[in-house]
């Protein structure tokens, strides 16, 4: 028994050096951390039961409507698409109709290329988060004065991988049925799969999943599947346009590297970028033509956004009708087991 106890001091003495060594080398990656730490912290302590969030506030017709259906998709992304089963999702989180995180994106001035950083665990990403408003602004400014294009946007969801019980946001609750269960299918679907230093792969195939997954499971609401629809087919319109966009960026800009009046043509490319919104078969036009002013501010950076989550989809599409005939479970159950075959094009 006393050796057995020396032996748990030596193991713990050990760890407790590796990680004063690790803070000590990353002292600004462990500052980090331990900020968000905290901030995931405080909003797994104030959670609480959907059932008791629903009795304790007035809700509206959608909101309890949306407090019902959550389940119904959890226990359908585990029993039709074969997900891993969590305890996500079965709590909620009181937003106070505030946002509670922010991210950052950022890319070079005259090259679409992405800034990325790189954390234990996780590895490589393209996208920082923050808690504190404060704390993502300083590091907008930081890189603004670095001389990169940066987006920070709040953002409505996230996804610890599996590590924590992650909980509803009341945001959440406002949401259309078809618009909840897309977000609520690519939030499980991090913590059934996800490939460490490829966030990509991992957002577009997490979006791929989820759209098919809302058709699925829509497909005996006629209404909510058709409202679900209209509203994909304007945003893959704008999509598809922006990846379009970002491709003839990524060519575009060596042919103005060495020019002295570089930042100006670049202004007048993205004008034009945004100009020609209005031309495009939008059904609800006004809503994509108001993002002008967003693509004009965060410049380069706006469209890193489009190749996370979206620049991929094509060619996933194309793999799965060739390679799984349509069987999202399937895909679902190779991607589990790391043994999917499906190819995509960067």
């Amino acid at each position: 028994m006393i050796v057995a106890f020396s032996w748990i001091r030596l193991i713990l003495a050990y760890l407790f050096f590796i990680l004063a060594v690790f803070c000590a080398v990353n002292y600004q990656i462990s500052i980090y951390l331990i900020h968000q730490g905290r901030g995931q912290l405080g909003v797994l302590l104030n959670t609480q039961s959907i059932s008791d969030y629903s009795q304790q506030n007035n809700l509206s017709i959608q909101e309890k409507e949306n407090c019902l259906l959550i389940e119904k998709i959890k226990a359908y992304s585990i029993d039709s698409l074969g997900y891993l089963p969590t305890k996500n999702f079965t709590t909620i989180y009181d937003q106070k109709q505030s946002p509670i995180l922010w991210v950052i994106t950022a890319s070079k001035p005259y090259e679409l290329k992405a800034y990325e950083w790189t954390f234990p665990l996780i590895g490589t990403v393209s996208y920082k988060g923050f808690f504190k408003n404060e704390l993502a602004l300083k590091e907008y400014n930081h890189l603004i004065t670095e001389g990169y294009d940066v987006d920070m946007r709040s953002v409505s969801a996230w996804s610890t991988l599996g590590w924590f019980n992650d909980p509803i946001l009341s945001s959440m609750l406002n949401r259309n049925k078809g618009s909840l269960c897309n977000l609520l299918f690519h939030e499980l679907f991090h913590a059934t799969y996800y490939a460490p230093n490829e966030v990509n792969f991992n957002e577009n195939i997490a979006n791929f999943v989820a759209h098919k997954a809302t058709i699925k499971f829509l497909k005996n609401d006629t209404t909510a599947l058709n409202n679900y629809l209209n509203n994909y087919f304007d945003n893959k319109i704008y999509t598809n346009f922006m990846i379009r966009q970002a491709n003839y960026l990524k060519a575009y800009y060596p042919s103005i590297k060495n020019k002295s009046n570089k930042q100006i043509l670049k202004f007048k490319k993205l004008w034009q970028i945004t100009d020609s919104l209005k031309h495009l078969p939008f059904k609800n036009k006004q809503k994509f033509i108001a993002r002008t002013e967003d693509i004009l501010k965060y410049k380069n950076a706006y469209f890193i956004d489009f190749e996370q989550y979206d620049s991929m989809q094509d060619s996933l599409e194309l793999n799965f009708n060739k390679i799984y005939n349509g069987n999202l479970k399937k895909l679902v159950q190779d991607l589990k087991q790391d043994k999917t075959i499906i190819k995509f094009d960067n």
